[in-house]
């Protein structure tokens, strides 16, 4: 490379480098920005206007789209600056000023004349409230004229309402006056008060040999931009008659926020699950005593209530191979454990307001299997359920769903991490033709001979179907599950409905057909028996 001597003036040029490709992560965005310019031999001082004024000094990163021989970038750097406005006094502040004093005084006498009336509400109220004390002595010194305790009574109940009147209309009034004068206030501070505009560019320098078309791309990057999975459902339930199944449309959206002082204009986007702050610190270690303790006679449970993890409903027709991951609940995106990069098929446009902005990412259509389910424990409504695969290459990140049935938007739900070809459950909704009652009652019983205890636990479910056409509803009770030999838990068949037994995790399930207009009980009763030295409420 031919050399250049410091004498030779340094060329500027405000280069045109739109954001073209942002990379979102869970708390912060990469920004690349390109501009291509023809430059001709000497050094060069490139400067890109208006870039985000919160970006990372240290992540700024310039370089050439190809590998030029005979160019070179010497550095790179931002320059920020703040500017800021005079004061102006526009044409129209003055009026303002006189239309605030002109309130301000009115405000003054509406308050004046408030305050009056409401002495003069208290006084009539005084009147008249010893008045009516007067009239039953009145009456017993045999002072009876009916028609002028009439006419008295009416003239001050009158007086009353008049006076009651016009104090709520005068603090109706003395209300709207102050919110006139908060207007202005706020109108003429905005007026007065100097503006601050902070505002950011890059300066590159460059070392140019030979003259040509040079491709430069800046890296760098910002705060205060976010993504988050935002997904959509539409069921399409067939209609009376028509045996073609269900069907589910799911979309996956990339939800984004930014406020980082440059808006992005038909960019493409990148959404990445990657976790670049996350670090690991290894543990303190500290000293762990260890105690003997005699071994107590008594046993004393409680009972506690488990929530059983999972991801999906198990694979579909061909489950995918994906490694286990760890139960732990990650904040921001749940990736699965695999950092994954999502890339939308269209360009989007993002402005620096703070306000979120969906992004479609990608879509896909299921089969669904519908049903009626009813978990009274939890809540006594039959919620429509729909059981659909994930079809797509793509897993379904957690995150909120808006569920729409048919055209109808009905409301919003949560979904966990599901892999492709897994299937999962969403719930549209209780079923308002379905009515349900659910009743409990306990009875304890001690065997004198063994000394054990005895609860007995009869639960009672009634459900009423109101509607033209039959429901098949599945029902969901669970009993408790023991891990003590000194604790036994029997259901009994005889006197439960169908005979049902619970599974490994103490649910039990009936599967119902209720006719038109029709009503059903369900019965469930189990037995909770502990030994003589268990202690504990069951």
């Amino acid at each position: 490379m031919p050399s250049i001597t410091p004498q030779q003036d340094i060329q500027s040029l405000t280069l045109d480098a739109p954001v073209t490709l942002v990379t979102l992560l869970e708390d912060r965005a990469l920004v690349q920005r390109k501009g291509k310019a023809n430059l001709t031999s000497g050094l060069w001082r490139i400067t890109v206007e208006n870039v985000a004024p919160v970006l990372s000094d240290k992540s700024l990163r310039a370089e050439f789209a190809e590998n030029y021989d005979n160019a070179r970038i010497n550095d790179v750097r931002v320059r920020r600056q703040i500017i800021v406005k005079d004061e102006e006094r526009p044409e129209d502040i003055q009026p303002l000023h006189n239309e605030l004093r002109s309130n301000q005084h009115h405000l003054a006498m509406v308050s004046e004349d408030s305050q009056h009336q409401k002495y003069c509400f208290k006084q009539v109220n005084t009147i008249l409230t010893k008045a009516l004390q007067e009239l039953p002595i009145d009456a017993v010194w045999g002072q009876i004229d009916p028609k002028t305790w009439r006419e008295q009574l009416q003239t001050l109940f009158k007086q009353l309402r008049e006076l009651r009147t016009e104090t709520l209309t005068s603090g109706e009034h003395q209300a709207q006056l102050r919110r006139q004068i908060d207007d202005i206030t706020t109108h003429l501070q905005s007026l007065s008060r100097p503006d601050t505009i902070y505002t950011a560019k890059i300066e590159s320098d460059l070392m140019i040999s030979d003259p040509g078309d040079y491709e430069i791309t800046f890296d760098y990057v910002v705060p205060n931009a976010l993504w988050r999975p935002w997904h959509q459902a539409r069921l399409l339930v067939p209609t009376n008659g028509s045996s073609s199944p269900a069907t589910l449309s799911f979309r996956m959206d990339g939800c984004v926020w930014q406020n980082t002082g440059e808006d992005w204009t038909n960019v493409d986007l990148v959404f990445s699950t990657a976790r670049t702050s996350l670090g690991t610190e290894p543990p303190l270690l500290t000293d762990d005593k260890l105690n003997v303790k005699e071994k107590s006679k008594q046993i004393l449970v409680e009972t506690r209530n488990q929530q059983i993890q999972t991801t999906g409903l198990g694979a579909g027709v061909t489950p995918p191979q994906r490694e286990t991951t760890s139960s732990v609940n990650l904040p921001g995106v749940d990736d699965g454990g695999e950092v994954r990069t999502l890339r939308p098929s269209q360009k989007a446009t993002i402005p620096s307001d703070g306000r979120p902005y969906r992004v479609p990412i990608f879509s896909f259509e299921s089969k669904a299997e519908i049903e009626y389910i009813l978990m009274p424990e939890v809540s006594c409504q039959v919620v429509l359920k729909s059981e659909q695969i994930n079809s797509s290459t793509c897993p379904i990140l957690a995150g909120p769903v808006d569920l729409v049935r048919s055209s109808e938007f009905v409301g919003k739900t949560a979904i966990g991490f599901i892999a492709p070809g897994e299937k999962f459950a969403l719930g549209w909704g209780s079923d308002e033709a379905m009515r349900v009652q659910r009743s409990q009652t306990k009875k304890q019983e001690k065997d004198h001979l063994t000394q054990w205890k005895r609860v007995i636990t009869q639960t009672q479910l009634f459900l009423s179907n109101i509607a033209a056409e039959p429901r098949e509803i599945t029902i969901t009770e669970r009993v408790p599950v023991s891990e003590l030999e000194q604790v036994k838990v029997k259901v009994l068949t005889k006197k439960t409905t169908n005979g049902v037994q619970p599974d490994n995790d103490g649910f039990c399930t009936w599967k119902l057909t209720l006719a038109p207009y029709s009503k059903r009980q369900v019965t469930l009763v189990y037995q909770v028996a502990t030994a003589p030295e268990v202690k504990g409420a069951l």
